[in-house]
């Protein structure tokens, strides 16, 4: 299992790679964050310091935890060399994961241990009665609420756009 005091060591010898300095950016591991392996938030966010939170999914797995500590330090490192600049996931923001050795896509891969973990944990089921595609949720999130408030046939299939769908709920994880 991994742990904060490795993640700084990378960062500091990233660091020294990228020329900026990250030792006061908040680094935390958060049990909640099962939608997003990482984040980067910086003081404008609301958080008033800057701040990269690592999803506890992701300890168990050295590929996929690294490739998230490298992927929220590239947010990082933009911001200290571009401050007041908004890049998200932009040109300048994949040069930067090249630099320091990750993958320069937005979103997390739907396979590995941490993909498995929030398919297992998944306590919400949203299926599409057409084509059978589903949605799983660990929490009540918006989806989750339409449907049990009756008003799912404003949601859309994204596989095959209707909008007829069940909601299955797991009363084991409750």
């Amino acid at each position: 299992m991994h742990t904060l005091e490795e993640v700084r060591r990378e960062y500091d010898r990233l660091d020294r790679l990228v020329g900026v300095d990250t030792s006061k950016i908040e680094l935390k591991i958060s049990k909640r964050a099962v939608r997003q392996l990482g984040s980067f938030r910086s003081p404008s966010r609301g958080t008033g310091k800057l701040r990269i939170t690592l999803s506890a999914l992701i300890l168990d797995d050295d590929e996929q935890f690294w490739d998230t500590v490298r992927h929220e330090y590239a947010h990082a490192a933009v911001y200290l060399l571009h401050p007041g600049e908004k890049h998200g996931h932009d040109r300048v923001w994949r040069d930067m994961c090249r630099l320091v050795g990750c993958s320069p896509k937005r979103l997390a891969p739907e396979k590995g241990r941490a993909a498995e973990l929030r398919q297992a944990q998944a306590r919400f089921i949203i299926r599409c009665r057409t084509c059978g595609a589903e949605s799983r949720y660990i929490r009540r999130g918006k989806a989750v609420e339409l449907m049990l408030r009756g008003r799912g046939r404003s949601l859309r299939c994204r596989k095959c756009g209707q909008s007829s769908f069940v909601l299955l709920v797991r009363e084991d994880l409750a």
